[in-house]
């Protein structure tokens, strides 16, 4: 009876707090790449970015992370000057741990193309993202609306429409 209580303690107050088990890693897949899957440490060893945007609370906030277009190129994703013609018919489709997806088309993440950065976060304001919101969260700045601020991203996939 003891060991019952050793396991459901802890679940119990998960449970009670709100308290989510969310993936700490990203899969990166889609149309001729192989699935490739970025764990914390790697995320943490890639080239960080800043970003300041207006967050959901109306106030700027500094969020660090890599920037999608990184993310991209770590999974074998071609962009640029060598990629041109296949960014313009390509797309991702980001999903988060409860199901929500967004989608972004290349060209606004190819530097090649876009004046601003999207960046997948794990730190707001210098500290690691709310539970809620991370471990990690695609940041969009100047958006209008925050819909594609996808919370607890988990995957990411690369769609390349057929010719």
């Amino acid at each position: 009876m003891r060991k019952f209580y050793i396991v459901m303690c802890p679940l119990l107050l998960c449970m009670a707090f709100g308290l989510q088990s969310v993936a700490q890693n990203i899969t990166i897949s889609g149309d001729s790449i192989a699935t490739f899957t970025i764990n914390k440490t790697m995320f943490r060893e890639m080239k960080q970015a800043v970003v300041m945007a207006k967050a959901h609370d109306d106030k700027v906030h500094r969020y660090t992370g890599v920037t999608v277009a990184n993310l991209l190129a770590k999974a074998g994703i071609l962009l640029g000057d060598t990629a041109k013609h296949k960014s313009i018919i390509s797309y991702i489709v980001v999903t988060a741990a409860d199901n929500y997806k967004a989608i972004y088309s290349l060209p606004e993440i190819d530097p090649l193309f876009a004046n601003r950065t999207i960046l997948l976060a794990d730190k707001e304001d210098k500290k690691l993202l709310a539970s809620e919101n991370g471990p990690y969260q695609m940041i969009v700045p100047a958006e209008k609306e925050h819909a594609r601020w996808v919370r607890q991203v988990v995957s990411i996939e690369v769609v390349t429409l057929k010719q």
